[in-house]
């Protein structure tokens, strides 16, 4: 393992303050730690730095295909087939310019074609991206609740209980934003199984496919059956891995002709409306050809950032928390501290001067209370410091609360 990369001296605080928005350091005063919006402080594989300037420096920045270059498209199918276990071509697969980007077209190409309210069971909680582009496609969000121990009979009985003949799609992360769950692929056979059953199309998010946590292993929905496959989208992106989120580059792989075909068209690509940017795309060709030990890297020091939020985790009295099988965020259940995440978000900025992000509706669901979510995609230098921090603000916090 390359620890440079990750080191304390590998975080260029400097740039960060000038460029990281989304809640994060170019957002908050300075004496504040940001452990908010789930992207890495590094910055990006040397491969795809090294790429990305040979291309530009070509001087030739045309016009690309609609769903995508072909390279891009090559890439993808090969990364899926071999990474995923999904049997993929090219032809299956769309780029598009974030993942966020992809579940709002998805939802547009698949729900409302007949001017009804659709309906859509999403797990709760999970990321504010799922309520929110099935919401703008006209449709109606359905929650099924889920915590790091909901068994699949479990989330199959919630979902029968909220089955009504509006029911169209089934949405799926896995692994989980922002519980850190990574499903087995018994656990999403069932699920599925119970989908297709039911005549329900399924979108399967797996952005965070590739931070994975020894013993887990990531399974793709779409890999375990022909059918299944056939009846699913799944939605993948260069973010939360190698640190792309400003090139706003994803892809939909969809083996389906005639459903692809109306996802290309409800995006409007073939207009020109719709489009990625070819330096996002040779960025994303670079990370999947040339980036996998760089990215190898980064899941090790990653496995220790979370051993380490744990351990520190566990000296705040009364809080509990599921040791994350992927992902780089944790979600601790806080309500020893407080009975509103958002103020206690509020209270630990001021007097730690640490940004968290709170479990509140807004951005995860109404299963997310008393809950607030750390991102430990940092430098343990510091990481150490934000814990440093808040550690005796939790105390005292903890020492003035009533008993129960």
């Amino acid at each position: 393992m390359n620890k440079a990369l990750f080191s304390d001296k590998a975080v260029p605080l400097k740039l960060l303050r000038e460029r990281a928005f989304n809640l994060r350091w170019a957002q908050q005063p300075a004496d504040v730690i940001p452990l908010t919006a789930a992207d890495p402080d590094f910055p990006i594989c040397p491969a795809i730095q090294e790429q990305l300037i040979r291309y530009v420096r070509d001087g030739v920045l045309g016009y690309v295909p609609p769903e995508g270059l072909p390279r891009f498209r090559e890439a993808v199918a090969e990364w899926m087939r071999d990474a995923r276990r999904i049997e993929c071509t090219p032809a299956a697969v769309f780029a598009t310019d974030s993942v966020a980007s992809a579940m709002a077209v998805v939802a547009r190409a698949s729900l409302c074609q007949d001017a009804s309210a659709d309906e859509v069971l999403i797990p709760d909680p999970v990321d504010f991206l799922f309520r929110h582009t099935i919401e703008r496609a006209g449709a109606v969000p359905i929650r099924v609740s889920v915590n790091p121990a909901t068994t699949a009979e479990a989330f199959i009985a919630g979902m029968e209980a909220r089955l009504t003949p509006r029911t169209r799609m089934l949405w799926l992360c896995n692994p989980h934003n922002p519980l850190g769950v990574v499903y087995s692929r018994e656990w999403l056979r069932s699920v599925a199984e119970w989908a297709i059953r039911h005549g329900l199309r399924i979108l399967s998010d797996e952005i965070w496919s590739d931070i994975v946590y020894a013993p887990h292993h990531h399974a793709s929905v779409a890999s375990i059956s022909p059918e299944i496959a056939r009846n699913t989208v799944t939605v993948y992106g260069y973010s939360k891995n190698f640190a792309l989120a400003g090139l706003r580059v994803g892809c939909i792989v969809c083996t389906d002709a005639q459903w692809r075909k109306q996802i290309v068209a409800a995006s409007d690509a073939e207009s020109t409306v719709f489009g990625v940017s070819v330096l996002s795309q040779v960025a994303a060709i670079a990370a999947l050809q040339d980036g996998r030990e760089w990215l190898a890297d980064f899941v090790r020091h990653l496995h220790a950032q979370r051993d380490y939020v744990l351990e520190r985790l566990l000296q705040w009295p009364g809080v509990t928390a599921h040791p994350p099988e992927g992902t780089y965020v944790i979600f601790p259940r806080v309500r020893s501290l407080s009975d509103d995440a958002e103020r206690l978000c509020e209270h630990l900025r001021e007097h730690a001067r640490v940004a968290l992000v709170p479990g509140a509706t807004r951005w995860f669901g109404p299963g997310a209370r008393g809950h607030l979510r750390i991102c430990f995609s940092t430098s343990r230098g510091i990481l150490q410091e934000a814990f440093d921090r808040l550690y005796p603000v939790v105390l005292n916090m903890a020492a003035e609360m009533p008993s129960p």
